[in-house]
């Protein structure tokens, strides 16, 4: 296995051939000693312990024991223990305070817990987050609007109407780092990343019928008139917000006149090897570069530290 990122890293047995049985999947899906992973509005709940924290997993019982009877997806199998998922959007805020936390729990941002939970905890929110989401924005069919309903525990669904069958899509994103000799191309898009002042990797998601490296071509010289050559991939990355696929690349400058697109683009330069190393290292006022949680500060810091 190649490079192992934050989002990645999920060790649940996802129980491919469980979850063509029905009766199994119902009987799981009201099983009281089955684990549950709760968020509330897209945040997760967590466990505080000192300085650290870690998913904070209840069990159905439990959660049904206080009149909430939660709509469910069916994550995997750790050791033999059934995991599950859920959103209580629906419910009062205050209520589910209440009644499922304790004074060390608390629903957090899924990207600040991706930063600080371990490796496999990190991917557990990638595919629970992720499959959450895709779930509730599919309720109803594209077709004819019929309503759809969730099947394999929530790994795809089915019109009630005219009976297609709907499956979860990840959406993949090139994300490029351009290097001609020791200096590599950023930039600022327009929104987050300029209100922060950070600059990172040119990145943009692969068009139908494109490969990656067309995908790559395209989107560096769409957003900084910069032609690419010699595209070589580095690692890939879920990205849960709301379910990408981040495909991380490096390649070699084939001009280096920039010409970026203002619409979308907030500015985009040239750095030089070292203003990179230093804003890696936290020491430069002038050059900010994404933190260790993304594919585009791993992509930087291989060039920058001539790994690649």
């Amino acid at each position: 296995m190649g490079k192992v990122l934050k989002f990645s890293g999920n060790n649940i047995d996802r129980l491919e051939v469980e979850r063509r049985d029905v009766n199994w999947i119902e009987e799981k899906l009201n099983d009281p000693n089955s684990k549950v992973l709760v968020y509330y509005r897209s945040k997760v709940l967590v466990k505080k312990i000192f300085t650290n924290i870690t998913l904070k997993f209840l069990s159905l019982g439990d959660i049904k024991s206080k009149g909430i009877d939660p709509e469910l997806i069916v994550l995997g199998s750790i050791a033999e223990e059934i995991y599950l998922a859920t959103d209580l959007a629906k419910l009062d805020e205050d209520f589910v305070k209440e009644n499922l936390l304790s004074d060390s729990d608390e629903f957090i941002d899924c990207r600040t817990a991706g930063d600080q939970l371990s490796q496999n905890q990190g991917g557990i929110i990638s595919q629970s987050k992720s499959q959450l989401e895709w779930n509730r924005k599919n309720l109803f069919c594209g077709i004819d609007g019929g309503e759809t309903k969730g099947l394999r525990g929530g790994q795809s669904r089915k019109c009630l109407k005219c009976e297609i069958e709907l499956f979860p899509r990840t959406d993949p994103v090139i994300i490029t780092l351009v290097s001609n000799g020791d200096y590599c191309l950023l930039g600022q898009s327009k929104g987050r990343l300029s209100n922060l002042n950070i600059y990172s990797c040119l990145a943009g998601f692969v068009d139908q019928g494109e490969s990656i490296e067309e995908a790559v071509a395209r989107e560096i010289m769409e957003e900084s008139g910069i032609k690419v050559k010699d595209v070589k991939y580095y690692a890939s990355q879920p990205w849960p917000f709301p379910w990408s696929l981040m495909i991380g690349c490096h390649a070699k400058a084939d001009s280096d006149e920039i010409n970026f697109d203002e619409h979308e683009m907030h500015s985009v330069k040239w750095f030089h090897r070292d203003e990179v190393l230093s804003a890696l290292e936290d020491k430069n006022d002038n050059l900010n570069v994404p933190g260790n949680i993304a594919i585009a500060h791993h992509l930087i810091k291989a060039w920058a530290n001539k790994e690649v």
